[in-house]
């Protein structure tokens, strides 16, 4: 079967790795702080606008009357044109610091709903793609679906201590705390595209995360889903938390051994 949204994945895939130009160091001109609603440390670097501006104008060039959402720019509601989401370095202080776990990651919207997106790994110049046809992909190659292990040995991985939210960053701490003698191992990686990605090819197990801005899940949320990877679809709908597992019967672990000791409020969008 053809795949509808080959055209727009190879320009898309190119695009961002045309826009790191292999792996590169924080540009010249340093970095600024970002303010946020709970006064923690957070950065934007020079090169976060870079990456975005080439990736963009390389999207625009190919297809003209598309729209952008980005990290780095005016934020605007999403609707139903095509609308590109991106979030063009994920994991900015791990990039400012040189601990090599950051990439890029986007994903296509049609009719407000993602039809592709990829995640760009470049210090490990790892590219993963995902379209519904074609499934998710390595450099290319196919990746297979991994079976399911009893939470005891599963490897979770969690998203960084909201910066949006206060009750979010005491909720998360209190899941941590909760699910500390359940799983294998914790993992922080401190970018959103390196535990999607992760995720979707096997070498974790679970995923957990509160969804902020659309460009930080979007498109590993996608990936996950495209890789049979199961969302628990209530906790995300009544309260904006991601429970992403390899299986159901993984995430239904999670749920009774973890999650049934910390109360998660129900959250307005």
């Amino acid at each position: 079967m053809q795949d509808p949204y080959s055209s727009e994945l190879e320009t898309a895939a190119a695009a961002v790795r045309g826009a790191f130009g292999g792996c590169p160091l924080p540009a010249a001109g340093g970095s600024e702080v970002k303010e946020n609603p709970v006064c923690s440390y957070d950065l934007v670097t020079c090169s976060d606008r870079d990456v975005q501006d080439k990736i963009v104008e390389a999207l625009s060039s190919a297809f003209p009357d598309d729209l952008f959402i980005a990290e780095e720019g005016e934020e605007r509601p999403l609707t139903d044109a095509r609308t590109w989401v991106i979030d063009p370095i994920d994991g900015t202080l791990n990039f400012e610091r040189g601990i090599p776990m950051f990439g890029s990651q986007l994903a296509l919207m049609v009719g407000g709903e993602p039809v592709l997106s990829v995640i760009y790994l470049p210090p490990a110049d790892e590219m993963f793609t995902a379209t519904a046809v074609s499934g998710v992909r390595l450099n290319g190659v196919p990746v297979e679906p991994c079976g399911g292990r009893d939470l005891s040995r599963c490897i979770a991985s969690t998203g960084d201590f909201s910066r949006k939210s206060r009750e979010w960053r005491e909720k998360h701490y209190e899941i941590m705390g909760a699910m500390r003698d359940e799983v294998a191992r914790i993992r922080m990686f401190g970018a959103a595209c390196v535990d999607f990605a992760y995720l979707s090819c096997g070498r974790t197990d679970v995923h957990i995360r509160f969804a902020n801005k659309i460009w930080d899940f979007m498109p590993g949320l996608f990936m996950a889903r495209v890789s049979g990877a199961y969302v628990d679809e209530d906790l995300l709908r009544d309260s904006r938390f991601l429970l992403i597992a390899r299986t159901e019967e993984e995430a239904v672990q999670y749920r009774e051994r973890v999650l049934s000791r910390v109360e998660l409020r129900r959250q307005d969008y």
